[in-house]
């Protein structure tokens, strides 16, 4: 059995203290390769103690995806014909590893389900303009969904605000209230980010399907460490409820919402969610302050978004829409 981080942790997930020498039995590796592990392992912001000389102890459980769990859990949508769900122990973004396999398109020219990565440990996240998004083991839920769409590129627009309503959806499902929308792809709790989405559109060849690439990231318990290298007001899952919510009973209520709001936008357009999402957004009716690009700045006060997910501002020379990728937003 091949010993790494994640199979070491794993094995001490029981809670039992677990010596040298039965770690070196269940692995069938030398004292020197667990050395080894245990030096790595110390990155990983990890509660291990070793008790009396006697073994190692993991003081915290990890909440490890099973996709058994996930599977078996998932409402499945009878509009695809499958869910093809992948756990990884750890990946540099799980959106790079879904553009690469659909853009290969590996026997998938005619596939008509969801493909979905989901990993314990994500070391290069990617968020919006650029950004890096942070995920220490078991601190988050980072996840992507990959699918073919019959629709044009141009018709797309607002789907990054429809799946912030499918999350707001499973939340409220939860009882975990009170959580909001920020334009155009935000998770808020209270103006602190508590997730976020990024999606990706590509079409490797003008005779092939475009494909669309759906990121997710939720901060379910960061930890101290984790906070202190995001330079934005952050918050997490247990923050706002003081309980460990499971990451697989959350991954499999998302993905079967998403599926339900991915057919009636496929079918209806962003029309359909409008209302809802202007309900869910933190920022409607406030004065607010837009960061542009080119660092001008405009301030105004929301008034809903259009019926392409633009950001509509009432401002001193009138009723003003914005699409543009690169906004960031602030309260005045």
């Amino acid at each position: 059995m091949i010993i790494n981080e994640l199979s070491f942790l794993r094995l001490l997930s029981d809670g039992e203290i677990h010596s040298i020498e039965s770690i070196s039995k269940y692995f069938q590796c030398t004292t020197s390769e667990i050395f080894i592990v245990l030096k790595n392992v110390s990155e990983l912001e990890i509660n291990l103690f070793e008790i009396n000389n006697k073994g190692y102890w993991l003081k915290d459980s990890i909440n490890w995806l099973n996709s058994d769990f996930v599977l078996k859990n998932i409402n499945q949508h009878p509009n695809f014909c499958s869910l093809d769900l992948m756990i990884v122990d750890s990946v540099d973004s799980t959106n790079n590893f879904l553009i690469n396999r659909l853009e290969k398109n590996e026997g998938l020219e005619n596939y008509k389900g969801i493909l979905v990565i989901a990993s314990e440990l994500q070391t290069k996240g990617r968020g919006r303009l650029g950004r890096s998004w942070l995920s220490g083991l078991g601190q988050s839920l980072t996840f992507s969904l990959g699918l073919y769409f019959t629709l044009d590129i141009s018709k797309l627009s607002g789907l990054s605000l429809v799946i912030g309503i499918a999350i707001i959806r499973v939340f409220n499902s939860l009882s975990i209230n009170n959580v909001n929308l920020k334009w155009p792809n935000d998770i808020i709790f209270n103006n602190s980010k508590l997730g976020g989405i990024l999606i990706e559109f590509r079409q490797s060849n003008p005779k092939r399907l475009p494909f669309i690439v759906i990121g997710i990231g939720i901060n379910f318990k960061l930890s101290k460490y984790s906070r202190s290298l995001i330079d934005q007001d952050v918050t997490d899952l247990f923050t706002i409820t003081n309980k460990n919510i499971d990451r697989n009973l959350m991954l499999s209520a998302l993905l079967s919402e998403l599926q339900n709001v991915l057919i009636k936008f496929e079918k209806y357009g962003f029309n359909y969610f409008m209302e809802e999402w202007i309900n869910y957004h933190a920022f409607q009716g406030k004065k607010i302050s837009l960061y542009l690009p080119d660092k001008s700045v405009i301030e105004g006060t929301v008034d809903g978004v259009g019926h392409d997910g633009s950001l509509i501002l009432i401002t001193k020379k009138g009723r003003s829409f914005y699409n543009i990728g690169d906004i960031s937003m602030r309260l005045n």
